[in-house]
């Protein structure tokens, strides 16, 4: 399976917190079923490094617009978290290259 998780930190976006930053969080899955289980698995594996995140906060999407995600299918979660170094995960200010 061709996962990527994607840490996008929105530094437009002020919060409370010493440390702490809201982010858009990405998982995304090269060219899977987009079936529940395919989702379930991967919300299991953002909440390997976030068990804060409740079903009702993720959103399941595919990827419509990317030079090369095209087709892929996306987990999102957007939260405040401690701005550090996420192991596993790549991270940037930048937005995604893709749409959905």
């Amino acid at each position: 399976m061709n996962m990527q998780k994607h840490i996008y930190w929105r530094t437009d976006v002020k919060v409370e917190g010493e440390g702490m930053q809201f982010a858009n969080v990405h998982v995304l899955v090269g060219y899977n079923q987009r079936s529940i289980t395919d989702y379930q698995a991967m919300a299991a594996e953002l909440r390997k490094t976030f068990p804060q995140a409740q079903d009702g906060e993720l959103h399941c999407e595919n990827v419509r617009e990317s030079s090369f995600r095209k087709g892929f299918t996306l987990l999102t979660w957007n939260a405040t978290i401690p701005r550090r170094t996420y192991a596993g995960w790549d991270d940037t200010d930048r937005s995604p290259e893709y749409r959905w």
